[in-house]
């Protein structure tokens, strides 16, 4: 059996925890259509509705992200993603009669993107009892350059729903 190896696509030497604009595409299994039902207004499935609320929860956890623009497709999610000021911060709590210091606020992009895939992974094996992962591999992720960069990136997530059936993704 011949194991297929993927292309590493992202910048040597780039620092994907420093300041700046991502956009992101993260694509289902096999690309099934598994995250909503591609009808006039792409209702979510349960997995769905949980992708959404866990994606929205990055910025939640992460005070130096922000959730610009989301789109949740039947096999895949786009979004564009903002990672502010990345100091490291050093917490110190008093837990269990002893400090402990942790550091937060130095992440990647891609242990963001681990985390969220690892979640609703758990949650979709567990609701639709399955050994299979929600998602393929990796990711796709692009740099955002400048302004105009940003505005084709946002307008092609806009029209990904309406341009369903023209999109590379797409499968009936």
């Amino acid at each position: 059996m011949e194991l297929i190896h993927r292309k590493n696509h992202r910048l040597k030497n780039f620092d994907y925890g420093s300041c700046g604009y991502y956009f992101i595409t993260i694509c289902t299994l096999n690309k099934g259509n598994t995250l909503c039902v591609p009808d006039a207004i792409f209702t979510p499935t349960e997995i769905g509705k949980k992708v959404v609320d866990s994606f929205n929860k990055i910025a939640v956890l992460n005070e130096n992200v922000e959730i610009q623009k989301f789109v949740l497709m039947p096999n895949h999610i786009h979004a564009i993603i903002i990672i502010k000021n990345t100091e490291l911060v050093e917490i110190k709590e008093k837990k269990y009669d002893f400090e402990i210091t942790e550091r937060r606020g130095r992440r990647s992009l891609q242990g963001f993107i681990k985390d969220f895939k690892s979640v609703t992974t758990r949650y979709y094996k567990k609701v639709y009892e399955t050994k299979l992962s929600l998602w393929q591999e990796s990711f796709y992720d692009e740099i955002i350059k400048n302004q105009e960069h940003y505005n084709n990136v946002w307008r092609y997530i806009d029209e990904n729903p309406v341009k369903w059936k023209e999109d590379c993704n797409y499968t009936p």
